[in-house]
């Protein structure tokens, strides 16, 4: 294949512009373009092919660090080319001579694509694939090189560049259904480094302005890389990349892209792998399932590898995938390559690149000679050609990716030539930490032409190179030996550093920037905004010219994407850079520019992309101005670093450069009063000079309270006015942020500017300064802010805030809520609780608007002074009817035409105007300009026409007092107040406002002129800055505390026990909220409404306004910095009204209440849980979930069940005084009074309130496993126990069905009782015929239904006879425990479970059956009772005893029956008695007994000889050899036992059936896997196993080899097991007699036997059973402190009791565990405690805990068999993988020694028998056998493992194989003995004769 197809129009195709001058590659031009173009001039010389070779190698590996070509690269180099080549194939069009070779086809040239099936002719050039020969369709293999959230780059061969959209990713069907989830979907799919088949969807090759851009777009669908697979096309071994198209339990399901089949891989294979849905994943095929049409595949990276696709019939060129590995021959050398042939009918190439040894020298061919076979994978296929490209790297062999070693820019001195091609170029071996392949062009050896190269670069020299690529399928560095490429600064991205100044080449000029060109070919882009200084920069520069070079620095460089700017001032910048977040300091001067302007400050930019903040005052503003008119986006500012915070990424910068301020002594500080000038007025502001040195600004908002008033004085004021009077609201930088608000000045000194002068309660005033739809924002001094909700901010509710506040806006806020750690301050703007307690709002109106008509008229002729004088209020004034309008008369002064006069219509009274008449009225108003006048006969006539006008008002005013209460009548309202007259003194004029400070937007009271109102008066003429008389309405009045009487006190005096009268504002759910005096608040709690407490609401009777007689209870809390916003504690309670002080005392004193006491409480809050109550202003309650009712209905509903304000009536349970806390207990109506008689006694505080016989509710806390019953939640930290008969009536199969945790449950207390220890146990009960016992309907309906629902308590109730019923407790092989009521337990001995024999009791009596029988005897003084489930009538006693000791003698003949069958013999109940023996293995059979298994079973009747009688230990020795039965001339007993005859042997009869007790343990009453405690787990089960059997199997079947020393230890061993079942049976014998019932017989019990680990454990079961672990732990650690150190068996049994108990009830139970673990490590054998703690895994099915802890013993027991048949024991339950078991076994063999080999290897082939892998069982004997056929013990194991199995053909042929042998005779015998037997047990006569007639024929040959 051709290598780059592209190069025949100019070697610039592809990336020329990177090299530093680009006429040098135009030399190279005109020898590629008429050399070069194979396809179209059929003229291909050696030397010009091989340049055009070069020129290809060199454009795929583009310069300065980049992988892939940039669109802009690939466009302009095309171009260039496309020009080049038209002008010399003009000019040389004449000039060509016939090529040398002018016989080769175009199919021999490198731009086309040879495929073998088109010519004859063998090609001189490998398949190469180019930018130009790439076509859709063509599959290749490339490597995943980036992962982007969209996209996924991948590299192809040749060093091509393509990419995948993420919708190629995976198919539409695995996208569909992960739409809504996150993350990137291409990052889910593949990772960087993995190979990948692909598709070519499409080349891009758009055209635009001359230029080409050149875009490979793929595919990674399966769909289109498998098009046309089917399933007949599959073979074993076949390699396949799959998705994963879902997760299964077991494994994974696989997907192809086609429909018509599906794979399957297990997930053993992925063990340790993280594997997800739709991941891109290669398995290998290892079997097929036609029928089903799935694939088993299997992930195994060493059969991935290695696994080669074989010839098949019917194989296509479709079939053939990227990736796939096969077997090749040479078929022949080619110029640039190889080329093979493979799958008999397919040929293939494969370039230099991709031969197998990376480092090819010169001699590179003589490596491949013809025919030579070498394994080679596919690098693409092109269908349409049939072209395939190969490859013989050895690491994509491995599927691995060749490892890089150099990075991009990096210079090597020392690189050696390994071999030059004067049409390539050079091959180099770059010295890096691993020796790496190279190759430079031939076109970047030099900037000039080299003649003779080869000479220069001779095979061995060293050459210096710099990388400036890498191909990465192949592993080659792409390099260049140019001098210009080792100058500069900057050759890769990596060397571009922020801050750097560098010089590049204009490359485009775009309408967002321009894209330049360092020297090295890297790539930046100059913003649009960085192009000039300007201020709005729309074009780019007339200096961007495409090549012009140009001066730039660096901003920032991240991604491989570089800017620069090309500034002035920050190109020429000589201060520090501030590239990093951690170079910031403090007093750093540095350049940046704004990127963004806010109101209250800018965001600068520095270097890679650090930010900072400039604050408003640090921007050195003057004041009044805005930044936006000083400073613009985009502009270059130096800038002082104030303060950062790194870690945050925060930093705060200045423009104001020197630090150091001049601040004059007299600088005013927040909060204070100066003065100022008027210097300059601006839009939003008025810049004022303050003390002559300083300048501040008012805000237009700051100017006046009054809304209306601000713009009448901006427009007046002009500069040089004097403010006198002005409050510093915040100081920014030197600039003052000032208030000229009268509201603000006046209470300048009680405005906080620290959150710690905030109380609740107080009232402060402010501004608002932003308005949010969830509330508004006010503001105090600095920038201290207070938040107002917006249910809080008005009484009544608004749409929008703005509708009713507005920014600036003067308000009183009133504190709610302070909150100093997260410095939040809640407030209210109420107006009901924030009103203004005096007239200051329309005082300082009319003094503003005095101020604004004395600025206005100020430049008129008359004085404002004069003016005044003669329109005062209350003058009469003479003017002349001007015009009549609809609104009023119209009045001219003759002495003031500036002034107009207005006479409202309803203002005339009974006169009339004409215009131009003279009329005489009394002036009312004067506003803006305006007189009103009024020519009502009684104002007119009040005054007198003789003396001074003046002198009528002040005598008049005169008689009023302040806060007196008058009437008045309406004469004018206007905006913001209303004129009045006031009759009674002499028809004197006043002014009442019509709003307050926060109610200026809000809608007032309409007034109506002449409406006679109730006013009280705020303030006097004399003492008013304003000269007005100020009236104020009633309701204001009122609320300010004033009487109508004249002598009414400024200010009561108030003090605990005074009555007042109170007027009631707010009615709460608790509390009442009133008015009384001067402004002051209280409020009155809910129990002090009423005496006593028979009311269920107190407030039902009181009114919002209503007044009421209260008495002060108490003082309040300061709630503000004055007395007026004190809450003051108040009654309303009628004895306390016409009580005496001194009853005052009692809410005071010591907490009266006591326990059983019924109260009356008000429900305060409702928790999940608890209900929070108030009993009186200062003493609580809390009543619990569980103590509110009984009902679980009621429960369910609790938090509904109560709201606030809410009586409750309840019963203390609990007081605590120190906290005046009372805990209740809710009273219900049934039974309230019952309760309350019956717990007048005192109640234990142990057991709390709880007693016998209570009804109470509770809360199932958690259901105990099995038998164990129910943990019951009865308050906050108690709990009950709930016996298992005691959850139901009636007698259930699975009464705890019904039941789930945290369901509420009705209970009846049956008995409370404390140990010794001080925990205290409640039994329940949840029987509803005992919850109802009080009901006589009850006890009806339970009498006629004839239902039982009665329990025994008493073991005196029950005699034989008695039928009872019960639950199955626990149950071993000797019988089982039932629970008959949770008082008596009894128990049911083997026989009498059934008439029928129970072979398994455990199956078929599981624990919690339900079961019915009858008594057969109950000891009350023991305590036991003996129950029978026998239907048969026969008294069992009777039995018992017919057969003793005395009766039996040396050599009977008895019957018996097998009653359980043990690895060393037999237990058999010996007929008529229940007397047990044991017949040893070695005499069962006069054979050697190889699998006891198989020969007997439980149940089974036998025959055997009385060998032994030992009367003193009660035991009995058996034998069944048939020589002892036919030797014998004893008749035989009677076969046919009945089976009711059959009865279990007692404990004491035979001591040796309790060899698994540590199995069989019965306790008290097991709850938990803990409790079925622990030695569940057999510390030596192994020896007991399967494992040890077939060992003594082989010893016996190998002859009588074994000597008498390995007897004697075999005895010895089997006595001291003996002795521990001895001891073992003695201690539950004993414990089953007297089971203890109290921790105090069980203290009793370990003081008696301290090293009985029996006891210790059922002590420990005993107090799980009572719920208490700690104490169970306790227990544990006295354990092991008390057993001897001797006895290691005694501290092992607790050790692995102490593990069951942590795995149940540790937190975390697996550190717990571990940390118990580790401890007994230093006690016991560490093997064993191994042992024990696997079985538990095992047991409790923690299959990875007991996966990772089998790994950590193989490693520490590696030479311990035992071990490593466990690993396989448990691999084998878990259905692990063959393979997996098969590396169990290479490792366990590598570890064991010589001499246990042979016996691992059997017991796993006998485990994979039984575990259902007989195929691997089998395989491994015939591989032990083939190494030993002589070990009869072997062929005699291998063949009772196939006679298990049954399949009677294999056996067969086994039995062939064995007896063809030649063995000595008395193995032979045994092994025809075999045959016979298993021949008779088949019925076969013919084949009977046949072992017979072989054996002879043995016997012949052997004597022959």
């Amino acid at each position: 294949m051709a290598p780059r197809g592209d190069r025949t129009k100019g070697k610039g195709s592809v990336k020329p512009d990177l090299r530093p001058n680009r006429k040098q590659f135009k030399t190279h031009s005109k020898e590629v373009v008429d050399e070069g173009e194979g396809g179209e001039h059929q003229k291909n010389s050696g030397p010009d092919s091989a340049a055009l070779f070069a020129a290809a190698d060199d454009a795929d590996f583009p310069r300065g660090g980049r992988s892939r070509l940039s669109r802009d690269e690939v466009a302009e180099a095309r171009a260039e080319a496309e020009a080049d080549f038209e002008k010399e194939e003009i000019k040389g069009k004449r000039k060509r001579k016939a090529s040398s070779s002018s016989g080769a086809g175009g199919d021999d040239d490198l731009g086309s694509l040879f495929g073998g099936a088109t010519t004859g002719k063998l090609p001189r050039f490998a398949n190469r694939i180019t930018l130009k020969n790439i076509s859709p369709n063509m599959k290749l293999w490339g490597v995943v090189i980036e992962v982007n959230q969209k996209d996924i780059a991948v590299s192809l061969p040749g060093g091509m560049r393509g990419f995948v959209r993420s919708e190629e990713v995976r198919e539409a069907a695995l996208l569909e259904t992960r739409k809504d989830s996150e993350g990137s979907i291409c990052a889910e799919v593949v990772h960087v480094g993995q190979l990948v088949p692909c598709v070519v969807l499409r080349v891009d090759d758009d055209n635009k302005e001359g230029k080409v851009n050149r875009r490979i777009w793929l595919s990674l669908r399966l769909s289109r890389i498998y098009k046309g697979l089917s399933l007949d096309a599959i073979q074993d071994g076949m390699v396949l990349t799959a998705q994963v198209k879902s997760i299964e339990d077991h494994g994974y399901i696989l997907h192809f892209g086609v429909s018509s089949f599906s794979g399957f891989m297990p997930k053993a294979d992925k063990e340790n792998a993280k594997i997800e849905s739709g991941q891109l994943m290669q398995c290998v095929v290892k079997a097929i399932d036609k029928a089903r049409a799935i694939i088993h595949l299997s992930s195994d990276e060493d059969l991935l590898s290695k696994s080669i696709i074989k010839d098949l019939k019917g194989l296509s060129i479709d079939h053939l995938i990227p990736g796939m590995m096969f077997n090749a021959r040479v078929h022949s050398v080619l110029e640039n390559g190889i080329m093979l042939s493979f799958l008999t009918y397919f040929t293939g190439t494969v370039d230099i690149f991709n031969l197998s040894n990376s480092f090819a020298s010169g001699s590179w061919k003589d490596d491949y000679i013809k025919n030579k076979k070498v394994n080679a994978r596919i690098l693409f296929v092109d269908p349409s050609t049939r072209a395939v490209g190969l490859t013989l790297n050895q690491h994509l062999l491995r599927l691995k990716v060749p490892p890089i070693n150099v990075k991009a820019g990096e210079i090597h001195d020392k690189a050696r030539v390994l071999r030059m091609d004067k049409r390539a170029g050079l091959f180099l071996e770059i010295p890096s930490p691993i020796p790496s392949p190279g190759f430079v062009s031939i076109h970047d050896i030099s900037d000039k032409d080299v003649k003779n190269v080869e000479k220069k670069f001779k095979e061995g020299s060293m050459a210096r190179v710099r990388v400036i690529g890498v191909r990465h399928l192949e592993g080659v560095a792409i390099g260049t030996l140019k001098e210009s490429a080792f100058e500069g600064s900057v050759f890769t991205h990596a060397d571009v550093k922020p801050g750097m100044v560098v010089r590049a080449k204009v490359v485009t000029v775009e309408p967002f920037g321009a894209i330049v060109q360092f020297s090295s070919g890297v790539k930046a882009l100059c913003p649009l905004p960085h192009m000039s200084e300007l201020e709005h920069v729309v074009k780019p520069p007339k200096k961007f010219k495409v090549g012009a070079e140009l001066i730039f620095r660096v901003l920032g460089c991240k991604s491989k994407r570089i800017t620069v700017t090309f500034k002035k001032s920050l190109v020429k910048s000589k201060l520090d850079m501030l590239a990093s977040y951690a170079d910031a300091k403090i007093g750093l001067l540095t350049h940046g520019w704004i990127t963004k302007i806010e109101k209250h400050g800018c965001f600068v930019k520095f270097y890679n992309g650090v930010q900072g903040f400039v604050s408003r005052s640090e921007l050195g503003l003057e004041p009044g101005t805005e930044a936006e008119s000083v400073y613009h986006i985009g502009q270059v500012v130096k800038c002082r670093i104030v303060s950062m915070v790194p870690a945050s990424r925060k930093i705060n910068v200045s423009f104001v450069i020197s630090s150091n301020r001049v601040v004059q002594a007299n600088t005013s500080k927040l909060g204070s009063i100066v003065s100022g000038v008027v210097e300059r007025l601006t839009p939003a502001a008025v810049v004022v000079s303050v003390n002559g040195f300083c300048k501040g600004s008012i805000l237009n908002e700051h100017l006046a309270d009054h809304h209306g008033q601000t713009a009448q004085l901006k427009n007046l004021l002009k500069p040089g006015h004097e403010f006198s009077r002005l409050l510093v609201l915040d100081i920014e930088g030197q600039n003052l942020v000032l208030s000229a608000k009268h509201s603000l000045i006046n209470s300048a000194s009680d405005i906080p500017s620290e959150i710690s002068q905030m109380h609740p309660g107080s009232v402060f005033h402010g501004y608002i300064c932003n308005i949010i739809e969830a509330g508004c924002f006010v503001r105090f001094l600095g920038h201290l802010t207070g938040f107002s909700p917006k249910d809080k901010a008005v009484d009544r509710s608004v749409e929008k805030l703005s509708n009713a506040f507005y920014v600036g806006q003067s308000v009183r806020s009133h504190i709610l809520n302070v909150n100093a750690e997260s410095a939040r301050v809640k407030l209210s703007l109420q107006q009901s609780m924030c009103a203004s307690p005096d007239c200051s709002f329309v005082q300082e109106y009319f003094l503003l608007d005095q101020k604004i008509m004395e600025l206005k008229y100020s430049g008129s002729s008359s004085s404002s002074h004069e003016w005044g004088k003669t329109f005062a209020i209350g003058n009469l004034v003479e003017g002349e009817v001007g015009a009549i309008e609809e609104y009023g008369v119209i009045l001219n002064f003759k002495h003031q035409p500036d002034v107009v006069g207005l006479i409202e219509h309803h203002q005339l009274g009974d006169s009339s105007v004409e215009v131009g008449s003279s009329v005489k009225g009394l002036v009312v108003d004067l506003s803006d300009g305006v007189v009103n006048l009024s020519l009502k006969s009684e104002l007119v006539c009040s005054v007198s026409t003789h003396g001074k006008k003046k002198k009528r008002h002040r005598a008049t005013v005169a008689d009023l007092e302040l806060h007196e209460e008058v009437n008045a009548i309406v004469e004018i309202v206007k905006e913001s107040y209303m004129v009045l007259s006031v009759p009674e003194y002499n028809y004197a004029i006043g002014f009442a406002p019509l709003m307050d400070y926060n109610s200026q937007l809000l809608p007032c009271h309409n007034y109506e002129n002449g409406q006679s109102i109730t006013v009280v008066v705020g303030s006097m003429p004399s003492s008013d800055p304003s000269g007005r008389l100020i009236l104020l309405p009633k309701a204001s009045g009122k609320n300010n505390g004033v009487c109508s009487s004249k002598r009414a006190k400024k200010k009561s005096d108030f003090k605990v026990g005074s009555l007042i009268e109170a007027e009631i504002i707010d009615i709460k759910p608790l509390e009442l909220l009133l008015k009384f005096g001067a402004n002051l608040h209280g409020r009155i709690h809910i129990t002090e409404v009423l005496d006593d407490d028979s009311s269920e609401c107190p407030f039902g009777n009181l009114r919002i306004g209503q007044s009421v007689q209260a008495r002060i209870v108490a003082y309040a809390e300061h709630s503000g910095k004055s007395g007026k916003n004190f809450k003051w504690e108040l009654s309303i309670r009628p004895s306390l009204l016409q009580g005496e002080l001194e009853d005052l005392a009692a809410p005071k004193a010591e907490l009266k209440h006591s326990i059983n006491d019924i109260v009356r409480a008000y429900v305060v809050k409702v928790d999940r849980e608890w209900v929070w109550l108030t009993v009186s202003i200062d003493v609580m309650a809390h009543l619990f979930i569980l103590d509110s009712s009984a009902e679980p209905g009621e429960l369910e509903k609790f938090q509904e069940r109560y709201s606030v304000g809410q009586a409750v009536k309840g019963r203390i349970i609990g007081v605590n005084k120190e906290k005046r806390l009372l805990r209740l207990k809710a009273l219900d109506s049934q039974g309230m009074l019952e309760n309350i008689n019956e717990t007048q006694k005192p109640v234990s505080a142990t057991v709390e309130h709880t007693q016998q016989g209570d009804i109470i509710g509770g809360r199932i806390q958690k259901i105990l496993p099995g038998v164990g019953g129910l943990f019951i939640q009865i308050g906050p930290h108690l709990h009950g126990r709930v016996h298992y008969t005691e959850i139901v009536d009636s007698w259930v199969p699975e009464p705890i069905s019904g039941f789930h945790e945290g369901q509420f449950v009705k209970c009846k207390v049956l008995d409370v009782s404390r140990s010794s220890v001080g925990s205290v146990r409640v039994d329940l009960s949840l029987r509803s015929s005992i919850l109802c016992i009080n009901s006589n309907q009850s006890r009806r309906l339970f009498d006629d239904s004839g239902i039982r629902t009665s329990r025994f308590e008493k073991i005196n109730d029950l005699c034989p006879g008695t039928e009872v019923k019960g639950y199955v407790k626990s149950v071993n092989s000797k019988g089982c425990f039932i629970m008959v009521s949770r008082m008596i337990e009894a128990r049911i001995i083997l026989s009498n479970l059934s008439d029928e024999y129970v072979e398994n009791p455990q199956k078929d009596f599981p624990i919690g059956m339900l079961v019915d029988g009858r008594v057969l005897s109950a000891d009350p003084q023991s305590g036991k009772v003996e129950v029978s489930l026998r239907k048969s009538t026969g008294s069992k006693s009777k039995k018992t005893n017919d057969i003793s000791y005395s009766d039996l003698h040396v050599g009977d003949i008895v019957d018996g029956q097998v009653k359980r069958v043990e690895s060393f013999g037999l237990f058999v109940i010996i007929q008529d008695s229940e007397l047990v023996g044991l017949c040893h293995v070695s005499e069962l059979s006069d054979e050697p007994v190889l699998d006891i298994n198989s020969c007997h079973k439980a149940g089974d009747m036998v025959k055997a000889k009385i060998l032994k009688i030992d009367e003193k230990r009660h035991r009995v020795s058996l034998g069944m050899k048939k020589s002892y039965i036919e030797s014998d001339s004893m008749v035989g007993t009677n076969d046919a036992g009945d089976d009711d005859e059959r009865v279990p042997v007692d404990i004491s009869h035979g001591p040796e059936i309790a060899g698994n007790l540590n199995r069989t343990l019965v306790l008290p009453e097991p709850e938990s896997k803990a409790s079925v405690l622990p030695l569940q787990v057999s510390l030596d089960e192994s020896e007991g196993s399967d494992l040890e059997n077939d060992n003594k199997g082989h010893e016996i079947a190998n002859g009588t080899e074994v000597n008498n020393k390995k007897g004697d230890k075999r005895s010895k061993e089997k006595a001291r097991k003996q002795r521990e079942l001895e001891i073992s049976a003695l201690e539950e014998r004993a414990l089953q007699r007297d089971i203890p019932q109290t921790p105090d017989e069980f203290e009793k019990l370990v003081r008696s036997s301290p090293n009985s680990s029996f006891v210790w454990i059922n002590y420990m079961a005993f107090l799980l059973d009572l719920a208490d672990v700690e104490k169970a732990r306790t227990v544990a650690e006295r354990a092991l402190r008390t057993i001897n150190i001797r006895e290691e068996e005694e501290k092992l049994n607790v050790w692995v009791a102490y593990f069951n108990l942590e795995n149940e009830y540790g937190s975390p139970k697996e550190d717990a565990v571990k940390k118990i673990f580790q401890r007994a490590l230093q006690y016991c054998d560490p093997k064993k405690v191994h042992l024990a703690l696997l079985a538990m895994y095992e047991r409790t099915e923690q299959h990875q805990l007991a996966d990772e802890l089998l790994d950590r013993m193989t490693k520490r027991f590696k030479t311990s068999c035992k071990i490593w048949l466990r690993c396989i024991q448990l691999s084998l339950k878990q259905s692990k993988d063959v393979e997996y078991i098969k590396s169990i076994v290479k490792r366990a063999l590598l570890s064991l020694p010589q001499s246990k080999r042979i016996k691992y290897l059997s017991q796993t082939a006998i485990l994979e028998f039984k575990c259902g892998v007989p195929e691997e069982g089998r395989s491994r004997f015939e591989l032990i056998l083939r190494e030993y056929p002589k070990r009869t013990d072997l062929w005699s194991v291998y063949l009772d493992q196939e006679i298990r199995l049954g399949d009677t053909e294999i056996v067969r042929t086994l039995f062939e194989r064995v007896t063809c042998l030649s063995l000595p005779p008395k193995k032979m015998k045994f092994l025809f003995k075999k045959y016979l037997e298993y021949e008779k047990s088949q019925g076969d006569e013919g084949r009977i004769e046949h072992v017979k007639q072989k054996a002879l024929e043995y016997v012949q040959s052997s004597l022959a």
